[in-house]
């Protein structure tokens, strides 16, 4: 009874922060706090993954065997939590360790006054805050029994901070120096780019080297509460370089992290129970450049609605996706009405662009989250229900679920299990509307005619609460081009080269299966530094055969994105 009192008490104090503070940063998926997320209830992860850490979600976030309202002052294996340590917008500041020494109090107010603000400035009534941090994602895995290497150098700064209840920014710049695994090899040498990133150089030594930056700014451009503190209606304005992940899912047929970041304009909307959002991003069209060398540009509108059923813990949501390209390098004008049909104004237009629509949907019930997403391009209804090897079957599915076992060994965990399937030729286009940015694949890395099954495992021992372990296993079967011939494999190669229009089988042409493990064990050493081993077994069984097993060790500060969508 003690806790439900402190419980509630503490969803009040933070219920009252939230109409007077501002939006809040984004939580990155795959991300080591989007796991506690979902290892605490996996029903609060938000199928557009625009999760913000605001007090409603930390207050999910938060134990509640210990007194919530208080200051945290030890950092032990039996009191660490890591939501608390790097929320002290919420908790309050406290220095800890090394950072409540004598000489680094010296250095004066503003440093370390948590220990995940290296610099820190806050108002008086704490509404308004600007961070600076130091980042390191340093990473080294040779692999055992070969001369492969995965090597990683990377320095950076994080900036963020909110200014009253209107605004809020973040942004991240890096430096990197790598030598990549096999897998990122063997993509760069079929597509002529790195996974996740854009321009690099390649040194003397055979180093990969780039920078890489996002950020956003975040506004609260609306807002209207009911007498119990609901939201009637609201929109938030977002324009930022960032990556975007659409579904509950470790894998995204709609629309995923696995790409380079790119600028975007986002408008989300909530009306009671339904939620709305406007995505639009600026993509690098197919690697060719104008007149003034500069890439040349195509774009993507995608709108998505979800309906929510809280009593039932049911979520359904219905999105739409065009890829558009103009000789001008614009976005059409068209697209830009946020509530009209974009199939229409494609057909209105008489134009090229791709169009996708995608369904998705989500049941929460104690402890199970189940989910699935299914995606269209080009829907053909004689194909569907007539020839289903027609080439113009093209189509994903997805289906999923988390599970949060009870039990008294973890404080924290969730088993998570995921089958995707997409058919040959799907987002492809006979233009280079393909679904890609940066010649990456927009959507799932395996891009089409390929079945996967996903297993996932993260917990936090209840004994260490400083460690945790984090286990991705991934099987896939896919289907290559080979012999000039054009088999469904790859986007960028125009789907009406279709080797057999009438004839398109799952998993056709040059077969391969993909076995992916990697798992990795963390320790904090403080709220936002930890030193990581991790082992990563790949093999490839079939088309390039091939068997690697890095061992390795990372050290992270301030370092909160995430590589894991990059298991393909």
């Amino acid at each position: 009874m003690k806790s439900i009192t402190k419980a509630v008490v503490f969803c009040v104090i933070l219920f009252d922060t939230v109409i007077a503070s501002a939006q809040y940063r984004f939580i990155k998926a795959h991300s080591d706090l989007e796991n506690r997320l979902l290892s605490t209830d996996a029903s609060l992860l938000d199928g557009f993954r625009n999760n913000r850490q605001s007090p409603k979600l930390i207050s999910s976030l938060v134990s509640l065997k210990n007194d919530t309202n208080r200051k945290i002052h030890r950092f032990s294996r039996n009191e660490f939590d890591v939501v608390r340590w790097n929320n002290p917008e919420y908790f309050g500041t406290s220095r800890t360790n090394f950072t409540s020494s004598k000489w680094i109090r010296n250095l004066g107010i503003h440093l370390w006054k948590n220990p995940n603000r290296f610099w820190s400035w806050e108002s008086q009534d704490k509404k308004d805050y600007f961070v600076i941090n130091p980042v390191l994602d340093l990473s080294y895995a040779p692999a055992v029994g070969s001369l492969d290497t995965f090597l990683l150098n990377g320095r950076g700064v994080e900036l963020y901070g909110q200014m009253g209840d209107k605004l809020a920014f973040h942004s991240n710049v890096y430096d990197y120096q790598a030598i990549y695994s096999l897998p990122v090899d063997r993509y760069r040498d079929s597509h002529q780019v790195r996974p996740g990133i854009t321009k690099h150089n390649i040194n003397s030594f055979d180093v990969t080297e780039y920078f890489y930056a996002t950020a956003y700014l975040d506004a609260k451009l609306l807002e209207k509460r009911n007498d119990s503190g609901k939201v009637d209606y609201s929109i938030i304005g977002t324009i930022g370089h960032d990556k975007h992940h659409i579904g509950s899912g470790f894998r995204s047929l709609i629309l995923s992290n696995f790409a380079p970041p790119s600028m975007f304009a986002q408008i989300d909307y909530q009306l009671g129970p339904f939620k709305y959002q406007n995505l639009y991003k600026e993509l690098v069209r197919d690697m060719t450049k104008d007149t003034t060398k500069t890439w040349n540009k195509k774009y993507l509108a995608m709108h998505r609605g979800v309906l929510e059923f809280d009593k039932i813990g049911l979520e359904l949501g219905f999105s739409e996706m065009i890829v558009q390209t103009r000789s001008s390098n614009r976005l059409d004008w068209n697209y830009l009405n946020p509530v009209i049909f974009y199939r229409a104004i494609e057909r209105d237009l008489n134009s090229p662009d791709n169009a996708f629509i995608a369904f998705d949907a989500k049941w929460s019930k104690n402890r199970w989250v189940w989910y699935g997403q299914l995606v269209l391009d080009e829907f053909s209804f004689g194909a569907m229900f007539g020839n289903r090897n027609s080439y113009l079957n093209k189509y994903g599915n997805q289906i999923g679920f988390y599970y949060r076992p009870n039990s008294d060994a973890f404080r924290q965990s969730f088993v998570q299990l995921e089958y995707n399937a997409v058919r040959p030729y799907m987002y492809s286009h006979n233009t280079s509307n393909y679904y890609s940015h940066y010649n990456q694949a927009l959507a799932h890395p395996l891009e089409s005619n390929f079945r996967e099954i996903t297993f996932r495992f993260f917990g936090v021992p209840n004994i260490a609460q400083k460690w945790s372990i984090n286990t991705t296993g991934i099987v896939a079967w896919k289907g290559y081009n080979s012999n000039g011939q054009n088999v469904g494999s790859d986007f960028r190669h125009p789907y009406n080269t279709a080797l057999d229009r009438e004839n398109s089988p799952m998993l056709q042409g040059e077969k391969q299966t993909r076995v992916n493990w990697l798992t990795t064990l963390s320790y904090y050493m403080q709220p936002n530094a930890k030193i990581e081993i991790n082992h990563r077994y790949f093999q490839t069984i079939g088309h390039q055969s091939a068997t690697r097993n890095y061992l390795g060790l990372s050290i992270k500060y301030n370092f909160t994105d995430t590589r894991e969508s990059y298991l393909f």
